[in-house]
């Protein structure tokens, strides 16, 4: 019977999908400028997200909900006994020589390949979106976003070498001083035997030593000759050869005899481990590293509408010469204050499918990371800019996220198989369910180009549901849909570069056109600070983005 495992361990692919939403290109570093009519923006940007960790739930490792834990400590427990029972085919096979050896049938409970075990995990998703957004009039834009997406998993074992059988049989292969010494030794007591010195009972006990001394050489032999397992000095079964065998030395001695020590591999090897257990098939069930190259993903087309706009100057400020009649500077009257910038928007997000854009990017490597969802999403957005003065300002956008129901074959493995042996694809029909994202970016203004601030983002995702279609005996689709919910808060720094605001306040002054956003650069730094969940990522964002004008009419 398998060990217990932890609650929804297996279906990876499946959760570390929703892992995905957050990296969505809306949201960025959009604000709720628009470019003016006949204006296209141009925008590039990269973003790097990658984890090692996750915020736990329901942890086997004694880690509280909500902290930190290894990605690996999913996986706790030695892989070997985890993945399928005993084979016992291997056990009978040694037990067909524990008469000879001189050890007691090995039971389950004491059959054991060693434990090899994750030891570390890490996840890398990389993004480069393109976009374009144009002004069809001051205050109406549309746009599409491609995202670019390469994603790969590095997955490391440790092996545990605490094994009660090992296929390291060299010393006792033929030819091998151990075995080449025994034969001499058994060739001593034929002669001894045949030479008429020993009589009675002494020569029976004689016969009987040499038969029992060859049984054992010669299984032995074999069992090293077919590479077959041999139980290791730390086991039972090897603890009680080795005394079997040191009967037989005293015997021998008797006799003016000696045989060669007999020394079984202390510990089992990864190489032991590679060939007994994962060259018959096993390897192909466990996770392993994985890349999924460049590859375009889930398309989003936009709409955006501009509704206030108090912070972006449409007519030429005064010059000098009425700055002076005033009695005041032309700037200062301009950005006291609090000013609001207001803009809505409309995204739908397309499911191109391609050969990475599933569930399960590799139906074969639970560890593989699929470049999207699959599934059509439409988002709804608020974008607000509040200027304080001249100093601050404070760039915000809420997103909610309605990812449409959808039905598709996908891998679906139960929580008590997490390596199953076959793969078994199901017809579902699953709802990832509506998310929230959140980010704010308050900032300081140095001057007009140039402001430096703190970010936040918060992200939260319901448990999605799953239905198989059709009768699935004995399966629950939905085992594997609460730790599919998140939720999860980021904070960070930005460093954002507008020459908007510079290079359109100097060319105001020359009374030469109004500001309308040119170019910016933004570069972004924020880690996870806390999540609940249990696929949750406590990940590292690093991201920036250059957009830049083009006149079209």
């Amino acid at each position: 019977m398998l060990p217990p495992t932890r609650h929804a361990v297996p279906v990876l692919l499946a959760l570390l999908s929703t892992a995905m939403a957050p990296v969505h290109l809306a949201g960025q570093f959009s604000d709720a400028r628009l470019p003016r009519q006949g204006k296209l923006w141009l925008t590039v940007g990269p973003t790097l997200l990658n984890w090692s960790e996750q915020f736990a739930l329901g942890s086997s490792a004694g880690v509280l909900d909500g902290e930190r834990e290894p990605l690996a400590a999913h996986f706790d427990g030695p892989l070997a006994r985890r993945m399928f029972p005993a084979p016992f085919a291997l056990i009978q096979e040694l037990n067909d020589d524990a008469e000879a050896l001189g050890f007691e049938p090995v039971t389950e409970d004491d059959f054991s390949f060693g434990a090899l075990d994750f030891s570390a995990m890490r996840a890398q998703i990389r993004r480069l979106g393109l976009g374009v957004e144009l002004g069809v009039l001051d205050w109406v834009s549309v746009g599409v976003r491609a995202p670019f997406t390469l994603t790969d998993m590095t997955v490391g074992f440790a092996f545990d070498s605490t094994a009660t059988v090992t296929g390291n049989g060299v010393a006792f292969e033929s030819g091998a001083p151990f075995l080449r010494d025994a034969e001499s030794a058994l060739d001593d007591l034929g002669s001894l035997i045949d030479g008429g010195s020993l009589t009675g009972t002494a020569l029976e006990e004689a016969i009987a030593l040499r038969r029992a001394t060859l049984d054992f050489v010669n299984t032995l032999g074999q069992r090293a000759a077919g590479g077959a397992l041999i139980p290791t000095a730390s086991s039972v079964a090897g603890t009680q050869m080795a005394q079997r065998f040191a009967d037989f030395a005293a015997a021998f001695d008797a006799l003016g005899l000696t045989l060669p020590e007999l020394s079984l591999p202390e510990f089992a090897t990864e190489e032991d481990f590679d060939t007994l257990f994962l060259s018959q098939g096993f390897a192909d069930r466990l996770p392993r590293d994985s890349r999924n190259e460049l590859d375009l993903g889930e398309v989003e087309v936009f709409l955006r509408v501009n509704l206030i706009d108090g912070i972006t100057r449409r007519t030429p400020i005064p010059g000098p010469g009425a700055a002076a009649d005033a009695g005041s500077g032309p700037r200062a009257d301009s950005e006291r204050g609090i000013r609001l910038r207001t803009s809505v928007g409309a995204l739908a997000r397309l499911p191109i499918r391609n050969r990475n854009l599933t569930i399960f990017g590799d139906p074969t490597n639970s560890s593989d990371i699929p470049i999207g969802d699959g599934q059509t999403d439409i988002e709804l957005a608020l974008y607000q800019d509040i200027a304080l003065g001249s100093l601050f300002m404070i760039r915000a956008s809420a997103r909610y996220g309605m990812q449409r129901p959808d039905e598709a074959a996908f891998r679906f493995t139960p929580p008590d198989r997490p390596y199953n042996q076959e793969d078994l694809v199901a017809l579902m029909r699953r709802d990832l369910g509506d998310y929230l994202a959140v980010l704010v970016r308050p900032s300081l203004r140095f001057n007009a180009a140039l402001s430096v601030g703190i970010e936040y983002d918060y992200f939260r995702l319901p448990a999605p549901t799953y239905q198989f279609v059709g009768m699935v005996e004995g399966l629950d689709p939905n085992t594997v849909a609460e730790e599919g919910a998140q939720t999860r808060h980021r904070l960070g720094v930005g460093f954002l570069i507008d020459i908007s605001e510079a290079g359109g306040v100097e060319e105001l002054h020359e009374g030469a056109r109004p500001v309308r956003g040119a170019y910016q650069f933004g570069i972004s730094l924020r880690r996870a600070i806390s999540g609940s969940g249990g696929r949750t990522p406590a990940s590292f964002r690093y991201a920036a983005e250059l957009r830049f004008p083009i006149s079209i009419f």
